[in-house]
């Protein structure tokens, strides 16, 4: 094998899975379960099956373990000998079927399942629980084909992958070859999408846990075991199923939103068009023409107070006064009876001249006959502006009722 095949698998490594420190910072999710298994096996020894670069081992020994790793690849194993591990190049489940009975607190393999065949992993599993000891742990992570991205493509971007591996078969091994119990890790989701409760379409589909991993335990006393039930008991990153109905819920509470504002939007509309029709029927009713006057008064009033001002009100009142006089002129005599009526108790009560000083505003003329307007008026002349227009207006009027009869 020259060289350059011989450094492929570290340089393909290197590129894809991360920086050192950046696969150190991952693993830290399994100091939990490690540290308490100090407290049970003070001596605790640990074997790392393909330990490649040897984070794992490094992780370990910082949390005061003996470690052990083996690998095929020499170029890994420099690496870790380098940081002065003490590793050996060896087929993963040889080097395991050599080790004494209860003679190790932790094996794991990181990406090591999906490289080898199933029956290979059957043996790995069932001389995993020889090897450990009482309340020992069974470590193996693997990609997550549950994520569709990594069951389609990055999954192949090694070439020595044999099939991605179901995180509940992975999780039946242990249970079936006596592993007291087991536990799935879903592992390097997005913290962000970890607290979104409203995901995207494209979140569901490649959001969940890109790796996962079987923790199992070997069973012992019943005061060891107590110790790791609350994180037996927790639940540990995304599945595909909770992102799944975390999007049917926001879709759901969507359409229920929507829903509601339509719903709404009608509301109002069917208010709109009964208001509409309220104010049809005021504005065509009796009532609203009889009080015209009073609104019109009133919207005076309003403009009076928002402007203030004496002129305002002289203008008002000569305003109110002419319209009055008009009104009443075109309704005396239209009436020549009552218009003689009038005339005669005006005469009679003494309100001629008071009247000549009122009517110079109006044609008083219409009250008589021609001479009855020469005693009441010296000319045409004495009229004031406003008197002379509504002469001028009357006698329009009176030629317009003659003509239609």
């Amino acid at each position: 094998m020259n060289e350059a095949k011989k450094g492929f698998y570290k340089a393909l490594e290197d590129e894809f899975r991360g920086e050192r420190d950046e696969i150190k910072s991952r693993l830290e999710v399994y100091l939990p379960f490690i540290n308490i298994l100090k407290k049970i096996h003070p001596d605790a020894k640990a074997l790392d099956l393909g330990c490649g670069r040897g984070e794992w081992l490094e992780l370990l020994r910082d949390n005061g373990f003996s470690v052990q790793g083996v690998d095929l690849d020499e170029d890994m194993l420099a690496a870790c000998r380098e940081r002065g591990f003490q590793v050996e190049i060896a087929d993963a489940i040889d080097f395991l079927s050599g080790m004494n009975n209860e003679s190790a607190s932790v094996i794991s393999a990181f990406h090591v399942v999906e490289h080898i065949s199933f029956d290979k992993l059957q043996t790995l599993v069932e001389e995993s629980l020889r090897v450990l000891q009482p309340g020992g742990l069974l470590i193996l992570e693997t990609p997550n084909s549950e994520n569709i991205m990594v069951g389609i493509s990055s999954f192949y971007l090694d070439p020595t992958h044999h099939r991605p591996i179901p995180s509940q078969l992975l999780s039946f091994l242990p249970d079936y070859y006596g592993f007291y119990r087991s536990k799935i890790l879903r592992l390097q989701e997005s913290f962000e999408l970890s607290k979104n409760h409203s995901p995207t379409l494209s979140q569901v589909l490649v959001g969940s846990s890109p790796d996962y991993s079987v923790i199992a335990q070997k069973k012992s006393d019943a005061e060891a075991i107590a110790m790791f039930d609350s994180l037996f008991n927790i639940e540990y990153g995304i599945s595909s199923y909770t992102l799944a109905a975390h999007y049917d819920e926001y879709i759901h509470n969507k359409i229920h939103h929507l829903e509601n504002e339509i719903l709404k939007i009608g509301v109002d509309a069917e208010k709109a068009r009964e208001a509409g029709e309220e104010l049809r029927l005021i504005y065509s009713s009796r009532s609203w023409r009889v009080t015209a006057p009073l609104r019109w008064v009133a919207l005076q009033l309003r403009l009076l107070r928002a402007k203030g001002g004496n002129n305002r009100i002289k203008s008002l009142f000569k305003k109110v006064l002419i319209a009055g006089l008009k009104k009443i002129i075109l309704f005396i005599n239209e009436r020549p009876l009552f218009r003689s009526s009038v005339l005669f108790f005006t005469k009679k009560l003494g309100l001629e001249q008071l009247l000549r000083r009122m009517y110079k505003v109006g044609r008083v003329s219409q009250f008589s006959n021609s001479s009855a307007t020469e005693n009441a008026f010296n000319s045409f002349e004495q009229l004031t502006p406003g008197g002379k227009e509504i002469y001028f207006e009357l006698k329009s009027l009176i030629e317009q009722k003659k003509r239609h009869g």
